[in-house]
């Protein structure tokens, strides 16, 4: 989730996000999250029209920052997510334009040059630049937020194996669920995504003997995919009882 190419799309972008020339957002209100009073946040969504995915990152204000491009399918638009956060804390990655009507706009882009994320348009290059400013801070701080969080939370890294891993945490930061190995880190995020689609259903888990004694539960997916597993405990009572402990707590989980 990967990067997308910019060529002849920041018109589309801008009418997507509909781009208001009216007046310009505020991106000096939103530079820090202490002054907003929250954390600078990913939106993701499927268009109900193309099927396509995008996402929003937004400051702490709400303040949509760059939107992204169409993506044909979650994992994709997770790697381009993944990517905003691999560039967005570096001022080399940013390039100002100027869009057809002279409105000024700023893309965000990856090493090779292909553009990950494009800005709204505002009415002045100061603006503008105002905005990579507040896009870098977000940046930064959704960071150190997600690798300082702890309770309810997924905890997604890579392993000594070189494969991404995921585990859901309780609100005491016990291990509830662990996932099978990831090709790559926006898989793995995309597993998370999974969970939250089957974890609401009992009917989604499977509760089987361990080999070495005791009950454990796996989350199966629609396709019989084994999305998590849980530890192992002592009954098979226990193991419902387990199960019917992450069905609560899901809810109550991020997961951007």
């Amino acid at each position: 989730m990967t990067i997308s190419r910019f060529a002849s799309v920041v018109l589309a972008a801008c009418s997507f996000i509909a781009c208001a020339v009216d007046s310009d957002p505020d991106p000096a209100s939103s530079s820090t999250t202490s002054e907003v009073g929250g954390t600078p946040h990913f939106d993701l969504w499927q268009d109900g029209g193309s099927h396509q995915y995008y996402f929003h990152l937004r400051a702490g204000n709400g303040q949509v920052l760059v939107v992204s491009e169409g993506y044909s399918s979650r994992t994709d638009a997770l790697g381009g997510l993944l990517s905003v956060l691999d560039n967005g804390g570096n001022p080399g990655r940013y390039a100002m334009l100027v869009a057809a009507n002279h409105q000024s706009y700023f893309v965000l882009e990856a090493a090779n040059d292909d553009v990950i994320a494009t800005s709204e348009t505002y009415s002045s290059s100061s603006a503008a630049k105002a905005g990579i400013t507040a896009t870098e801070t977000a940046v930064g701080a959704y960071l150190q937020h997600w690798e300082t969080a702890t309770g309810a939370r997924f905890d997604v890294f890579e392993g000594s194996d070189g494969r991404y891993y995921f585990d859901l945490h309780a609100a005491n930061d016990q291990i509830v669920l662990q996932s099978q190995g990831y090709s790559s880190k926006a898989a793995a995020l995309n597993g998370t995504f999974s969970v939250e689609d089957n974890g609401l259903a009992s009917a989604s888990y499977r509760v089987s003997p361990a080999s070495g004694g005791g009950y454990y539960f796996d989350l199966v997916a629609t396709n019989g995919q084994v999305i998590g597993t849980s530890q192992v405990y002592a009954s098979q009572y226990d193991a419902e009882r387990g199960r019917d402990a992450v069905i609560a707590l899901l809810p109550q989980v991020q997961l951007l």
